[in-house]
């Protein structure tokens, strides 16, 4: 049992220094961390009786390539009584929690207003008994378009499996947006596909309070047939460099 608490130990540590793709609400933003800087996002979904909770801190590599991890399925519920989310029975059916993910994504530029990300989530659930770890993946590609700067549309496919979103659809399409209205104030939004419990629309809203901290306002809307509730969504984001020169 000491060498499994060092090994996740030992992961969470290496998940501080290097994480995962920059996001929107739940789908990668389209965007690469230039090479030698970091991007932290912080993600709390308040839900009328628990709150989940997800960290990504990206490293960016160069040449279009960024790498980390993710730690997701954190979070309680507080009612009826406090109790921390944790789920390593794939039996019932739903997503693992917490689950611990490695990161990759190589971005590829078409011109100037179009590009191409392929990249990778993979990693395990954080359980207590080596006999119920499983693997967990989100494997996707995305199409972005810059419509002008500070606006983008992205859209493209992905591949899961149930230990990461539980019941329901394993392949589907993920669609998102980032809108600028003002210097400071955004329209965002992202959906993806399907009746998993990752399934789901988030529109929302960002704001830019200083040249490397941003924070958001979103609503998760559920898609037909799934388990989920919704949520007020809040996200904190911060940048290793001046974002708004370079955006």
């Amino acid at each position: 049992m000491k060498k499994i608490g060092l090994l996740l130990f030992s992961f969470l540590l290496l998940s501080i220094t290097i994480k995962a793709q920059q996001n929107l609400f739940n789908i990668p933003s389209g965007d690469i961390t230039p090479k030698g800087q970091y991007f932290y996002q912080h993600q709390i979904n308040t839900y009328g009786n628990k709150f989940e909770s997800k960290g990504h801190f990206v490293y960016g590599l160069g040449k279009g390539w960024d790498v980390g991890a993710n730690l997701v399925g954190t979070g309680a519920y507080f009612d009826p009584i406090w109790k921390p989310i944790y789920n390593s029975d794939f039996s019932e059916g739903k997503a693992l929690s917490p689950t611990l993910m490695a990161t990759l994504q190589k971005q590829f530029l078409l011109d100037k207003k179009w590009a191409v990300n392929v990249g990778t989530q993979s990693g395990i659930n954080l359980s207590n008994s080596v006999d119920k770890w499983q693997p967990a993946y989100f494997h996707y590609g995305l199409l972005s378009y810059q419509v002008q700067a500070g606006r983008k549309l992205l859209i493209g496919p992905y591949l899961t499996n149930r230990q990461y979103v539980g019941q329901g659809n394993t392949v589907g399409i993920q669609m998102g947006y980032e809108w600028k209205l003002t210097n400071d104030f955004y329209l965002m939004g992202d959906f993806i596909s399907g009746n998993n419990d990752s399934a789901v629309l988030v529109p929302g809203i960002m704001y830019n309070v200083s040249n490397r901290v941003q924070l958001c306002l979103g609503y998760m809307l559920p898609n037909p047939n799934t388990q989920k509730n919704q949520a007020v969504v809040f996200e904190f984001n911060w940048y290793g460099w001046n974002y708004k020169n370079n955006h």
